[in-house]
């Protein structure tokens, strides 16, 4: 019985029979799939290792009104040894990416119950000096005075910085972080045939690639509704209100795009 004639006979929704069938399909050298597994050599190629990096949204009282603010952590050992970065850390072999995000933020922050949205793959060949490292960016939104913040593992301190994004020129932006210390940095916008992309950063003032990063979780916030966000980052109605207010500070000068291909 022909390949062709078997796919005849198995129904889609057959997915029993489809996995036994595909484990007696034999490739080009004229193995099975448990043959070719069991041969497999899983140092033939080089393994990059995988991170996770969160930004992590709520809002800060700063000068009599609030501001919409971003978690930093300030980082306890090499590499980039007492900067400022976003929470994160490596992927376990045994967990899911959004289970290592959640990990990884309640180890260096204390913070815990959030939920993740994934807005970026970060992968510049020289972005960590340990070894070739791609991290995805993940962002999450916490109400008003809701986060427990308690440095841990590789994070020295933790704390909120207010965050804005303003603009310079047509695709220049100034992105400012204000709190025990103040940061800024230069981002650009650029366009290809395909649409927005990350241009160019400048001044760099976060450890790793982690100004691009923030960048990107601004850009990315943005892109959701308005009314959405501050539902979100508000416990009741005046806080609503605030909470646009806020959004409007710090985002209201970015350009209405996607989420930036890196």
């Amino acid at each position: 019985m022909t390949k062709t004639h078997i796919w005849s006979i198995i129904s889609p929704t057959d997915k029993g029979m489809e996995m036994i069938f595909m484990c007696y399909l034999r490739d080009e050298n004229g193995l099975t799939l448990d043959e070719f597994l069991e041969k497999y050599d899983v140092n033939a190629y080089e393994h990059p290792s995988v991170t996770v990096d969160m930004a992590v949204f709520t809002l800060i009282e700063m000068h009599g009104r609030k501001e919409l603010a971003l978690l930093l952590i300030k980082r306890r050992n090499h590499p980039s040894i007492g900067m400022y970065a976003l929470p994160g850390g490596f992927v376990e072999m045994n967990e899911t990416i959004s289970d290592a995000a959640a990990r990884e933020l309640v180890e260096e922050t204390g913070v815990t119950g959030l939920f993740f949205r994934q807005f970026g793959t970060f992968g510049d060949l020289n972005r960590d000096p340990r070894t070739r490292v791609i991290s995805v960016g993940h962002y999450s939104v916490a109400p008003y005075d809701s986060l427990k913040i308690q440095a841990g593992d590789d994070a020295a301190d933790a704390m909120l910085f207010s965050v804005k994004a303003e603009k310079q020129s047509q695709d220049s932006f100034l992105v400012t972080l204000s709190g025990k210390h103040e940061f800024s940095f230069n981002a650009k916008i650029a366009y290809d045939a395909m649409g927005e992309r990350l241009g160019s950063v400048d001044e760099k003032v976060l450890a790793s690639d982690h100004d691009k990063i923030v960048f990107c979780a601004l850009c990315a916030l943005n892109s959701q509704h308005r009314e959405d966000i501050a539902a979100l980052l508000s416990q009741n109605t005046k806080q609503m209100s605030e909470a646009l207010d806020a959004l409007d500070r710090a985002l209201g000068q970015l350009p209405a795009c996607r989420n930036l291909i890196v």
